[in-house]
């Protein structure tokens, strides 16, 4: 059995605590973990069935059973996946059936029907609330042959988070050991404790970057900070319109690799309003696969794409691929500039296809100083979306707003 994992978290795969919670900075290795835990624990005890969940489903796409089922090819394991129902089969060396279920809150009633459940992990804590973690703990009460487990892994943002802080943590450093909840053991991770060296490395350049006191505690140090001066407070959720209720669509585009998601978004316009879709948000993809991905998710080579400027190379190769892709021109004032000019404008996610930009904007703020007063600058962190659509919607409406300029000078 291979199982990378660093010496910090090694004793936790046979710990056996009813809530292990598992907090602490980004790139830490926290989710990797969970997930080799719960391959462990299936090929040496067998017969489980592990709830995976995160709030909505589709969230778990791109994130968790990716790692699951890349767990399982490193160790060679013959499985069955079943992509609509999103459930992983396979068999310990015993002969023991293991399933593996994915799943979201978007219908309480479903998961309530689901039987049998062996040990529960809840991937982004921070997006459930007490009820909801209330009704899946309940979900936890049927006999089984070994320890029952609810894994909880999240970064200790308190805005985002305060009932976790308040059930599990007994002040705001979160140290390794028992928790405030009768069954639970915290354990506190940084990027230190992940175990592979060249990740390690890159998060540590972006994390010591951050030039921002509260977000630096929580992602760098793992420590529970309160995140305020949210920049877009007032995007809202709806669903989407029916037929053809836009003027015009274009995208935004930001690209990534190894530590940062490629993120594309689809931006519908009508009037002064716009309507967010988020088409691929998705790390580890080339050019060529990111470009085979938007061929496949219905992006055409006639509606243009605004991307960032500081990536020619990566342009020029979506351009090859008939795309109709173009550079997002950026200047000293241009972030504040485009910001501002989104604040302006009535913006909309569409519900069930914008998780990702969700995700981003209630953590998307603006630096503080000492005094925790908010600065003119974003912090650049968790920013892709937020980035892409602010190419897409100002890049594509700057060009217009300076042509009027120039008429009514003219004028």
């Amino acid at each position: 059995m291979k199982i990378t994992i660093s010496n910090s978290f090694l004793p936790l795969l046979d710990n056996e605590a009813l809530y292990l919670i598992l907090c602490g900075g980004a790139g830490s290795g926290k989710s990797e973990f969970a997930a080799r835990k719960i391959f462990y624990r299936c090929q040496k005890e067998g017969g489980h069935k592990i709830l995976i969940m995160r709030k909505v489903r589709s969230r778990l796409r791109e994130s968790v059973i990716a790692v699951m089922l890349s767990v399982l090819a490193e160790n060679d394991v013959i499985y069955s996946y079943n992509k609509s129902d999103r459930v992983i089969v396979f068999y310990n060396p015993e002969g023991k059936k293991n399933e593996i279920l994915f799943d979201g809150l978007d219908d309480p009633e479903k998961i309530k029907s689901i039987k049998g459940i062996t040990s529960i992990w809840l991937e982004e804590a921070t997006e459930f609330t007490r009820d909801d973690f209330n009704q899946i703990d309940l979900r936890l009460r049927e006999p089984t042959k070994f320890y029952k487990q609810i894994i909880l892994s999240f970064n200790p943002d308190e805005a985002r988070g305060p009932w976790l802080k308040d059930m599990f943590f007994w002040d705001d450093r979160p140290k390794t050991g028992t928790g405030k909840k009768e069954g639970a053991y915290i354990h506190h991770s940084t990027i230190e404790d992940n175990p592979i060296e060249e990740v390690r490395q890159e998060y540590l350049k972006k994390l010591e970057g951050l030039g921002d006191d509260v977000y630096y505690r929580i992602y760098r140090l793992g420590l529970w900070a309160l995140a305020r001066g949210i920049i877009y407070p007032n995007w809202d959720i709806v669903d989407k319109p029916s037929g053809q209720f836009y003027d015009e669509i274009f995208y935004g585009l930001d690209f990534g690799y190894s530590v940062d998601p490629a993120a594309l978004i689809r931006i519908y316009r009508k009037a002064d309003e716009f309507w967010l879709e988020e088409v691929i948000y998705e790390k580890g993809l080339t050019n060529k696969e990111l470009g085979q991905k938007m061929k496949s998710r219905g992006v055409g080579n006639l509606e243009p794409i605004y991307a960032d400027s500081a990536e020619p190379k990566s342009i020029q190769e979506i351009y090859e691929m008939d795309f109709n892709i173009r550079p997002c021109e950026k200047g000293p004032d241009s972030v504040r500039a485009g910001i501002d000019f989104l604040k302006s404008k009535t913006i909309h996610l569409i519900r069930g296809a914008s998780e990702s930009i969700e995700d981003e904007r209630r953590s998307y703020k603006y630096k503080e100083d000492k005094n925790g007063n908010p600065l003119p600058v974003p912090v650049d962190f968790k920013n892709h979306a937020m980035d892409g659509t602010r190419y897409g919607i100002y890049g594509h409406c700057k060009n217009r707003l300076i042509g009027i300029a120039e008429a009514i000078e003219w004028l």
